[in-house]
C-alpha cells in the first residue's frame, strides 16, 4: 500500500469518526436538554406521565412526552439510540490503530519522554483504553457509590488524573492525549453497550410481559448517561487539540489536559442544571471559564531565571554526557605569539552501526521512496557524523570576537531535522525552517534559555531565535511528529565544530596553549583528550568511538 492511499484511508476514517461523533454527542446533549425541559401536565391522564415539552423547528411543532416504563406499555415502533455510540468508538479505535500502532510506534513513542519499547507502549495504550473501564465500572457498580455518589466521583477523578499524568510521561504527547480521549470514549460507549442498553432491554421485556419494572435499572441507566454528558466537552477538546501542539507539546501537558477537562465539565454542568439550579450553574460556569483562562496564562512560555555568571547545564535525560562533579583546573598557559591556528581532526567509529527506528512517514514527508530511518547515528565509511567537538578547558581568560552574523540553520525537511546536531554562539541567530508542505512545530527543551513552542504550518516558513545563555544542550522538537528532534549547543566561545559526512571537524583560531577537547555523540557519549598548540600549530586530532 502506498503512503498516498494510506493517507486517504486515514482521512476517510477521520471523516467517519467525526460524523458519527457529532451525531452521538449531539443526541446526548439534546436528551439532557429534554430531561431538564420537561414540565408535568396536570391534565394528562396517561399512566407513567413525567412531563412534556413543545418545540418548534422546520416549520412545524414537535410535542415530546416522557413516560415511565411499566405503567406505560411498550409501543409497536421503538427507536433505540445506540449505533451512534458504537460507530464512534469503532471508527476511533480504527484511527488509533492506524496512526499510533502502525510503523513500529512512529507516532506512539517519543524517546525524549521515555525509553519504553514499541510493545510496552502498545500494552500501556491498550490498558488505558480497556483496563480503565474495569476500574471505572467496578467503582460505579458498588453499593457505596449508589448511596454516596461523591466517593465514586472522587475515585473516578483520581483515576483520570493518575492515568493522564502516567500517559503523558510514557507516550508521546500527541499519543497521550488521544489515549486519554480513548479512555473516556471507551467509558462512554461501554456505558451504553454494557449498562444503559441492557438495562433498558430488561425494562422493555418486563413491560411487554406485564411484569413490574425495576425503576432502579432506569435510574442506573440515567446515571451512566449523565456521566457521558460530562465527558463530552473534554473528549471534544482532545480531538481538537491534536492540531495545536502548544497543548500536548507543553512541558506540563498533563496539567493542561486536566485543567481544561475540569473546565469543560464545569461548563457542561452549567447547561445541565441552569434551569433547576441557576446559582449552582452560574458558579460552575465562572469556575470553568476561569480554569480555561488560567491555562492560557499558565501555558505561556517565560524566561528562566539564571545566575549572572552562567554555567554549563546538565544535558537533558536523553543526552548521555555527564557533567564532572568539579570543574577541571585551568591548563598552564604557554607563551602566546599572537598567532592562531586551526586544529583539524577526524572522528571514526568501530563496530556494528546501530540502525535507527524505521519511520512511517506521512505522504507530505516523501524522501524519494524507500524506507526511512531515524538519524541518531550516521556513519559513512567508518566516519561518524554529528559529533560535537569543543574545547572544554585551556581557553579560560581569553577574549573572543563577537558572534558571527550568519545564521545557524535547522531545517525540517522530509520530517527529519537537518542537521541532527548543530552549535551556535551565544547571541548568534538560529533559524528554524519548515521545508515540508505539512504542519510542523518547533518546541524548545531548555534549562536556561527562553522556552518557545511555535507552530509552523506553512512550507518554507522561518522562525529565528537568539539564545543569550550558554547551554549543553538545547533541544528542538516537533511535537506533531515525535521522532523529529535535534540538539543545539549554545557556546560562549568559538572553539567548537560538528563533524560532517566524512567525520571531519575544524576548531578555528586557537592560540598557543594546552587544551582539553571533548567529542560528544548523543548515543555513544563522550571522549576527551589533551592537545598542545605551539607556534608550529598542532597535529591532526582523532577520536575513535567503539561499540
Amino acid at each position: 500500500m502506498t503512503q498516498d492511499i494510506f493517507d486517504w484511508i486515514l482521512l476517510l476514517a477521520r471523516w467517519l469518526h467525526i460524523t458519527v461523533a457529532v451525531t452521538w454527542i449531539g443526541t446526548s446533549i439534546f436528551f439532557m436538554w429534554l430531561d431538564r425541559s420537561f414540565l408535568p401536565n396536570p391534565e394528562s391522564k396517561r399512566e407513567g406521565h413525567v412531563g412534556e415539552v413543545w418545540m418548534v423547528h422546520g416549520g412545524g411543532f414537535y410535542h415530546v412526552e416522557k413516560l415511565l416504563m411499566g405503567p406505560t406499555k411498550v409501543p409497536e415502533r421503538l427507536h433505540w439510540f445506540k449505533w451512534e455510540s458504537y460507530w464512534t468508538w469503532m471508527s476511533g479505535m480504527a484511527l488509533v490503530s492506524l496512526i499510533f500502532y502502525s510503523g513500529e510506534g512512529t507516532f506512539l513513542l517519543d524517546s525524549m519522554v521515555s525509553s519504553i519499547t514499541y510493545w510496552e507502549g502498545v500494552g500501556i495504550s491498550l490498558f488505558a483504553i480497556f483496563g480503565s473501564w474495569f476500574f471505572y465500572d467496578f467503582v460505579w457498580e458498588r453499593n457505596f457509590t449508589k448511596t454516596t455518589p461523591w466517593i465514586g466521583h472522587l475515585l473516578t477523578l483520581l483515576w483520570f488524573g493518575g492515568m493522564t499524568y502516567f500517559l503523558c510521561h510514557t507516550l508521546s504527547g500527541r499519543a497521550a492525549y488521544i489515549h486519554v480521549g480513548g479512555m473516556l470514549g471507551t467509558w462512554m460507549t461501554a456505558n451504553v453497550f454494557m449498562r444503559i442498553i441492557p438495562r433498558q432491554l430488561k425494562m422493555v421485556e418486563a413491560s411487554k410481559k406485564g411484569e413490574a419494572v425495576n425503576q432502579e435499572w432506569g435510574k442506573n441507566a440515567k446515571n451512566r448517561s449523565t456521566h457521558n454528558t460530562y465527558f463530552t466537552l473534554p473528549v471534544i477538546f482532545i480531538m481538537l487539540s491534536n492540531h495545536f501542539p502548544n497543548t500536548y507539546g507543553h512541558d506540563y501537558n498533563w496539567l493542561i489536559l486536566l485543567l481544561i477537562s475540569a473546565g469543560g465539565a464545569l461548563i457542561r454542568e452549567y447547561f445541565v442544571v441552569r434551569i433547576s439550579k441557576p446559582r449552582r450553574s452560574m458558579s460552575a460556569a465562572i469556575v470553568g471559564i476561569a480554569l480555561i483562562c488560567g491555562v492560557i496564562v499558565f501555558s505561556q512560555e517565560r524566561n528562566v531565571a539564571v545566575a549572572d555568571t552562567p554555567e554549563e547545564v546538565v544535558p537533558a535525560e536523553t543526552v548521555k554526557e555527564v557533567k564532572p562533579a568539579k570543574k577541571a583546573p585551568a591548563k598552564k598557559s604557554m607563551p602566546v605569539s599572537g598567532k592562531t591556528f586551526e586544529v583539524k581532526g577526524m572522528v571514526s567509529f568501530e563496530g556494528v552501526v546501530p540502525q535507527g527506528k524505521k519511520l512511517n512517514l506521512p505522504a507530505g514527508c516523501s524522501q524519494g521512496g524507500g524506507d526511512v530511518y531515524s538519524n541518531e547515528v550516521i556513519v559513512n565509511n567508518g566516519k561518524l557524523q554529528n559529533v560535537l567537538v569543543r574545547v572544554v578547558t585551556g581557553h579560560e581568560g581569553q577574549s573572543f570576537p563577537a558572534p558571527p552574523q550568519e545564521e545557524v540553520i535547522l531545517d525540517q525537511k522530509g520530517c527529519i531535522y537537518t542537521p541532527r546536531v548543530t552549535a551556535a554562539r551565544v547571541g548568534q541567530k538560529v533559524t528554524f525552517i519548515n521545508s515540508d508542505p505539512i504542519f510542523h512545530n518547533v518546541r524548545s527543551v531548555t534549562k536556561v534559555n527562553k522556552k518557545f513552542n511555535v507552530a509552523m504550518p506553512k512550507k518554507d516558513q522561518r522562525e529565528t531565535r537568539v539564545f543569550t545563555k550558554p547551554e549543553l544542550f538545547l533541544q528542538a522538537k516537533c511535537s506533531v511528529h515525535p521522532w523529529m528532534g535535534a540538539y543545539v549547543a549554545i557556546m560562549d566561545h568559538p572553539y567548537f565544530n560538528v563533524t560532517n559526512e566524512e567525520g571531519e571537524f575544524t576548531l578555528p583560531s586557537l592560540p598557543e596553549g594546552q587544551y582539553t577537547i571533548e567529542a560528544w555523540h548523543e548515543v555513544f557519549g563522550t571522549l576527551t583528550q589533551e592537545i598542545t598548540v605551539t607556534e608550529k600549530g598542532a597535529g591532526p586530532v582523532s577520536f575513535n568511538f567503539k561499540k
